[in-house]
């Protein structure tokens, strides 16, 4: 950054609102994939965050990934569209800075939505899952875990309402972690580590308007904090359906999308991964399908400029081993 910082580098972070953010998706691959569902914790200065935005979202397609956050097609039959709110989305999200637990899934749906809304907008914003090891309080690690080190309870995973609250939580501990090591200013921030996510502080909010995005009001379609009343799932397999099985299989997803979110994946963290397998029991069928699903998104990634470059097949040959190392990977 320059002498001169431009956005939000120079605004003190306890000064500034944030808006805590969860998506639920069909998948991983903004675009093919769409939100499903969507939720906005927004913390005021000297406040607690309260949720001002959440709503099951009609993805304009068929669902999938039930088996990880539980909504079906008949779920989301008479929820809105994203279109639908996106006056609501933009006066949850006006003057805040953006933040979620893995920004870099939540971030890209988020911009795609809003893009196909009409407003090309890219927003200011930071990472939980990062924060962590940024501030020394532990290693980069899924939502629960990180939750649990710090003494959260959380046990409604991948109900957007319950991720944000989490998340939300877990910002007041690194808050206060950065109040006590005199980290005032999102630059002082950027300075601890060169995270991808600190080239957005030269960035401006959004702002509502009422003229610009106006709230038309659509009725909203939440499913709460409570996951229990979401478990009538008629057509998914009894051990994925029940909250019991559909959380295992979440908690050993979100492990995964933890450990290959920067594709640099350590002998360490595939011992972790083995040991969070080996906990959940997640079925040797459950897990060709999150490998498989991981796999792909990650060649899509790779080839959405059309070429692949020896960087890119080096890290595929990679998180190949990886995911045979963890039980299979595509191809075998």
């Amino acid at each position: 950054m320059s002498a001169k910082h431009c956005g939000i580098a120079d605004r003190v972070v306890a000064e500034t609102p944030i808006a805590v953010l969860d998506v639920e998706t069909t998948g991983l691959t903004p675009g093919r994939d769409r939100i499903v569902e969507f939720s906005v914790i927004r913390k005021e200065p000297g406040a607690d965050g309260g949720l001002v935005l959440d709503t099951l979202v009609n993805p304009q397609r068929s669902m999938a990934a039930t088996e990880i956050h539980g909504v079906t097609d008949d779920d989301v039959a008479d929820a809105p569209a994203f279109n639908d709110i996106v006056g609501d989305v933009v006066h949850a999200l006006s003057d805040c800075v953006v933040a979620s637990y893995n920004i870099y899934f939540d971030m890209p749906f988020l911009e795609y939505e809003l893009r196909q809304a009409g407003i090309d907008h890219s927003l200011p914003h930071f990472c939980l899952m990062y924060l962590r090891p940024m501030l020394g309080l532990g290693k980069r690690c899924a939502l629960g875990d990180a939750c649990l080190a710090h003494g959260i309870h959380h046990n409604s995973a991948h109900v957007a309402a319950a991720d944000a609250q989490a998340a939300t939580q877990l910002m007041g501990v690194y808050l206060e972690e950065m109040r006590a090591r005199d980290i005032e200013t999102f630059a002082d921030l950027a300075q601890l580590k060169a995270y991808k996510f600190v080239k957005s502080f030269d960035r401006t909010p959004l702002v509502f308007t009422a003229t610009e995005h106006p709230r038309d009001r659509v009725q909203l379609k939440s499913r709460g904090t409570d996951v229990a009343v979401m478990q009538g799932i008629a057509d998914v397999p009894a051990d994925e359906g029940t909250k019991d099985g559909r959380q295992a299989v979440g908690a050993y997803w979100d492990a995964l999308k933890a450990v290959i979110c920067d594709l640099e994946v350590t002998d360490d963290e595939i011992c972790h991964l083995e040991e969070k397998k080996r906990a959940l029991g997640v079925s040797e069928e459950q897990i060709r399908a999150l490998h498989a699903r991981a796999f792909a998104n990650v060649i899509s990634q790779f080839v959405d400029d059309q070429r692949l470059d020896d960087r890119e097949c080096k890290k595929l040959r990679r998180l190949f081993a990886c995911l045979s190392q963890l039980g299979w990977a595509p191809g075998e």
